[in-house]
């Protein structure tokens, strides 16, 4: 174990799929786990967009960096003698299927802990292993408008809003790998395993719980806001911008060239101006008055401009236009990564600590059954034994190249 590689001399079994789960083992696997990832025949359902059977895909790319890749039929006998055999030696199983179908493949927690009762077993689902939403099939906008954050994070103009962020598949995937370096801990001390429900449902909970806070507290609306808190159009584009309290505002006031029609008594005190949304009377008319004076600029002059008043602010950018910034670029903070299938270097930003490093195993995602072979070969199995199962169909490994015509 290194201060890099705290995981080292972990391994982990992993058969889910999508995205929660997958990331959250894919961190285990930049830490220093031995991270094998268990597929269907023709591999994981998040690879269906790949231009070949079996390929990567962005996201595949960002879930899967740094593992192992075995293809395994687990409806077949001898494709289930496999990954017990798998499990048996693993310290981490990790599964996403609806509740009830692991059991039914013959993984269930009782099955999997009476082959290696010392196992950290991780269920990652929707809605979670019980109750009356257990078996709805879930995925991140589901739970995103199930729990409110649709409607929270639309406007009082044009209604609820999908985040096609994943904000929800994403706090799932880092609440499944902190309790999954919880549990691998409590296992170097205590020396046992344990059983952990892990749902979008609660990532989506915590996503929404600061909006959930100021309704039950403000008689059920949201917290008023002060009045320049927000979007606005510039000359070339929209800017961000935000004045909290009485000091930001003068120095908002001066940056836009202290306009006498900015200090006007029905704008005082600016703090009085607070208000739910949407604003009306004089917190609406200032608004509209900021609105006009910042058409008169640019956004990158008006964010020079508003960075030498120390003013909170940022240029609304698209997601190529923030690869590219300037001081994204400084920091180094995404690396440029090439791909098995893929023809162009894909970028992934750094984890907490650990940059990737092109060239380096971890920072590659494997095909669909890149490794079914050598992981077979590694847990005991015989050239002949490999062969037989790749026959047999309960086991393969990673398609054949389509010609590009």
């Amino acid at each position: 174990m290194t201060q890099d590689k705290p995981f080292a001399g972990v391994v982990v079994v992993d058969l889910s799929q999508g995205i929660a789960g997958p990331m959250a083992t894919m961190m285990l696997a930049q830490y220093g786990a031995t991270v094998i990832k268990v597929e269907p025949p023709g591999g994981d359902w998040l690879r269906a967009p790949a231009r070949v059977p079996g390929g990567n895909t962005g996201v595949t790319v960002s879930g899967n960096m740094g593992k192992r890749s075995i293809c395994i039929d687990l409806k077949s006998e001898r494709g289930t003698e496999v990954l017990r055999r798998l499990v048996a030696d693993a310290d981490v199983f990790v599964e996403s299927y609806r509740p009830g179908v692991v059991g039914r493949l013959g993984f269930a927690y009782d099955a999997v802990t009476a082959l290696n009762p010392e196992i950290v077993y991780a269920s990652v689902s929707g809605f979670g292993q019980s109750g009356p939403h257990a078996q709805r099939p879930a995925m991140d906008p589901v739970l995103q408008a199930y729990a409110g954050l649709m409607a929270e994070h639309g406007t009082f103009l044009d209604g609820p809003h999908r985040l096609i962020t994943i904000p929800v598949d994403l706090t799932a995937a880092l609440f499944t790998f902190s309790a999954l370096s919880a549990a691998l801990y409590g296992k170097r001390i205590h020396g046992k395993g344990t059983y952990l429900d892990l749902t979008l449902l609660q990532a989506a909970a915590w996503l929404d719980l600061h909006a959930l806070h100021e309704r039950l507290l403000h008689d059920g609306r949201l917290a008023p806001q002060p009045t320049i808190y927000g979007n606005y159009r510039t000359a070339d584009g929209e800017v961000f911008v935000a004045a909290l309290n009485e000091t930001e505002w003068t120095r908002l006031r001066a940056a836009l060239g202290d306009d006498e029609r900015l200090v006007a008594d029905r704008f005082r005190p600016y703090s009085a101006l607070r208000a739910p949304e949407p604003h009306t009377g004089p917190s609406a008319e200032l608004r509209a008055l900021v609105a006009e004076l910042l058409l008169g600029a640019t956004t990158a002059q008006w964010v020079e401009t508003f960075n030498a008043h120390r003013i909170m602010c940022a240029p609304i950018n698209d997601s190529l236009t923030f690869l590219r910034e300037p001081h994204v670029a400084q920091l180094g903070l995404f690396a440029q990564l090439t791909q098995p299938g893929i023809d162009s270097p894909v970028p992934i930003p750094a984890l907490a600590g650990l940059p990737f490093r092109e060239g380096d195993p971890r920072a590659v995602a494997p095909l669909a059954g890149a490794d079914t072979a050598a992981i077979l070969a590694d847990h005991g199995f015989s050239a002949a034994e490999i062969e037989t199962l790749l026959q047999a169909s309960a086991v393969s490994g990673p398609a054949e190249p389509v010609p590009v015509e």
